[in-house]
Parts: structure tokens; sequence; C-alpha cells
């Protein structure tokens, strides 16, 4: 490939990966829960707004690597949910400032982790781990664990052959880490009630936070446990992909090992030459 059709390649995934990250910015974080580009901005349920912006956010950094086209598409999509979806009249105290503040900080949070999961397989395997864990809406988000605990073994050989398997493992447990994190958060949020007198929005968010750390003092490894039992078939799925990387990979391997030495050697003395004056 040469370095105009390389160059012309990249633009032309520039463009498309803006459009693609526009596209999956509300399926990511809010596919089932509400109507069709619509997001859950209320106030009792703020836990689900941050949890699935958060993840939508972070597929968008990880596809869009340019700071503006990113942040385009992230404030983009959030301010069309809010167009559609925020409350013509405060239903709490200062439910649409609040939530205005969470789909921020969710944004931000969302750029932070998926800004370097273009850098490389395992990056973007672990991005995907941590979107599995996040995101509230309905699709199998099993089927991203899958993808993302295959995704080492593109770069896995026998010399790496540790290397991967602790990969997977970190991969493995920084989901279980982000889903009991999420769970925990949810049955925090879950104190709040309509009329609740909490005195402040300190106040309140000292009692989500309580009850947060009292269900993972309590109850993380029964939420770990099923958490590991339910995703059961989908491990399997992520063994029969990374089975599938590794053949792909070594067959690859073996066409590039069909071009003979003097063959590839007179291509790169080509690429190189191309386009000099002759002499």
């Amino acid at each position: 490939m040469t370095g105009g059709t390389a160059a012309g390649v990249r633009r032309l995934w520039r463009g498309a990966a803006v459009a693609l990250a526009a596209l999956l910015w509300w399926p990511v974080g809010f596919w089932g829960i509400d109507e069709w580009l619509h997001a859950p901005l209320r106030a009792l349920e703020g836990d689900v707004v941050v949890l699935s912006a958060t993840a939508s956010a972070a597929v968008v950094a990880m596809l869009v690597r340019d700071p503006w086209p990113r942040l385009a598409v992230i404030a983009g999509c959030s301010a069309l949910a809010w167009l559609v979806s925020a409350p013509a009249t405060d239903t709490a105290p200062d439910e649409r400032e609040v939530l205005l503040l969470l789909l921020g900080g969710a944004a931000v949070a969302g750029v932070l982790v998926g800004r370097r999961g273009a850098r490389g397989p395992v990056q973007c395997a672990t991005v995907l781990a941590i979107v599995a864990g996040l995101t509230q809406a309905t699709w199998p988000t099993g089927a991203a664990l899958a993808v993302a605990l295959a995704l080492p073994f593109a770069v896995a050989s026998w010399e790496r052959a540790a290397p991967t398997l602790v990969s997977v493992l970190r991969l493995l447990l920084t989901w279980l880490v982000v889903s009991v994190g999420a769970m925990a958060l949810r049955y925090g949020w879950d104190v709040l009630h309509p009329g609740m007198q909490a005195g402040s929005k300190r106040a309140e968010a000292r009692l989500v936070a309580e009850a947060a750390w009292d269900f993972l003092r309590t109850q993380w490894r029964t939420a770990a446990e099923a958490l590991l039992g339910a995703h059961v078939p989908w491990f399997w799925v992520a063994a029969a992909l990374a089975l599938l990387v590794v053949v792909a990979c070594v067959a690859v391997g073996l066409l590039r090992g069909r071009v003979p030495p003097a063959s590839r050697a007179g291509r790169l003395t080509d690429l190189l030459t191309s386009g000099a004056p002759r002499r």
C-alpha cells in the first residue's frame, strides 16, 4: 500500500468513525431503557444516566481519536437526548441542573476511559470490558465482554503465552469490579425517593454513598458470583472467538511467509525508490 493510499484510507476511516460513533452513542447506553433516542432524564434514575452515558462516551472516545470531532459527537448526542427527554419542569429540587451535571460528568469520565482504546487490541479490550460493566442498556453486553476477552489473542505468541493469559484475567477482573461497582451505585441510588428531605444535595449524596458502601461491604461476593454464573455461556463464546483469532493470525503469518525474501526486498526497494528521480 503506497503512502497516498494509506493516507486516503486513514481519512476515510476518520469520517466513518465519526458517523459510526454518532450512531452507536444511544444504543450503547440506552437501548431498551427508554424510547428511541430518549434517555431516562429523571432525578430518581440519575444512576442509569451516569453509568450509561459514561459507557456511550467511552465508545465514542475509542472510535474518534481527534478531540474536536469527539467532543462534537458526545455533545451533540447528549444535547439531542436532552431535547427529547428532559422534563419541562423540575419534579425534584434542582432536577434539571443535577441532570446536566450528571451528563457532563459522564461525558468527561467516558472520554478518560475510552481515549486510549484505539492504541491496540488490549487497550480496546479494556474499554469494551468497562463498557460491558457500566452500561444499563438491555442489549447482550456479554457479547462485548466475549470480544474483549478474545482480543488479547490477536497479539499472542508462544513467547507471550503467559502475558496473554494475564491480560485475559485482568480484563475479566476489570469487568467484574466495574459491574459490581455499578450494582452498588444503583443500590445506593435506590435510597432516594420523591419527597425525601435530606437537607441538601450533599446530604443526599452521602446517603447514596453510604448505601453503596454497605452493598459492597456485605454483598460483593454474592454479586460477583451471580455475575460470573450468568455469563458462563459468554465465556464459551469468548473461547471460541479466541480460537478463531489465533487461527486467523496463524493463517496470515503463513501467507506472509510464502513471499520469498528476495521478492519482499524487491518490493521494499520499489516502495522506497518510487517517485525518486532516475539517474
